[in-house]
């Protein structure tokens, strides 16, 4: 019965729904979400990410929303035991907010929609924490496998789908000092890094990969030790 009431709920309904779910989770949860900015560096270390912006369509609008997301993220200081959510930092990707259009997908199929693209920070970021053991508290994998491998940013189980309130990537600070995002996004490139005081050796990631008639199975590994299994749809 509930579940037959959510599907015939306003999308608003739902929306609002799903924030008063995340409210009274994150209540519950006492985590502590970063929010300060130091423009300086707060230290002489860093991990380093740098990833290609492919062309194609929307290509402009997408390095516009990128850029959005890199203005509040670029600087952000995440104490030790505080937790990076990405919509809070970002807030809903509208036209309203200075988004444009761009490449999504939706249901498991490629359409457009206000703040396309941007994905591709979260994969990043993402990718960025499974190097650097930041604890990975939320993460979504896309539903489908979109891209040949001549047109990947990211390898297959590095990416991150972020939909606004419903998927989040939320990423916890283990460390007893403090780290420090910084990025610089151009036409054709992203770079992300993490600065800290004291020096963090840098995981060995790889992905083990299984293909089925429907799709593809990935096992994401963080120096020999199995984090993630997700499977992606064929196109």
């Amino acid at each position: 019965m509930k579940q037959q009431l959510k599907k015939w709920l306003p999308h608003h309904w739902k929306l609002q729904l799903k924030l008063l779910q995340r409210y009274f989770d994150e209540k519950k949860n006492q985590y502590v979400y970063a929010k300060n900015y130091l423009s300086e560096n707060i230290g002489k270390y860093k991990i380093e990410l740098r990833q290609n912006i492919k062309k194609g369509n929307f290509h402009e609008n997408k390095v516009h929303n990128l850029k959005i997301v890199g203005d509040k993220i670029n600087n952000l200081i995440i104490q030790p035991n505080e937790v990076f959510s990405f919509w809070k930092l970002i807030g809903k990707p509208t036209q309203k907010n200075g988004f444009k259009e761009g490449r999504n997908l939706i249901n498991n199929h490629i359409s457009s929609d206000f703040g396309g693209g941007i994905c591709q920070f979260s994969s990043i970021l993402y990718f960025l924490a499974l190097q650097s053991g930041l604890k990975i508290i939320e993460r979504f994998p896309h539903s489908v496998d979109i891209y040949k491998e001549n047109q990947r940013f990211t390898p297959l189980g590095a990416d991150c789908t972020v939909v606004y309130v419903y998927k989040d990537l939320q990423i916890q600070n283990v460390f007893p000092f403090p780290v420090q995002l910084k990025c610089f996004v151009s036409d054709d490139e992203l770079r992300l890094y993490l600065i800290s005081p004291n020096k963090i050796d840098k995981n060995l990631i790889h992905f083990n990969y299984s293909e089925t008639e429907k799709g593809v199975w990935v096992e994401t590994f963080c120096n020999d030790k199995i984090m993630f299994k997700d499977f992606y749809l064929k196109m």
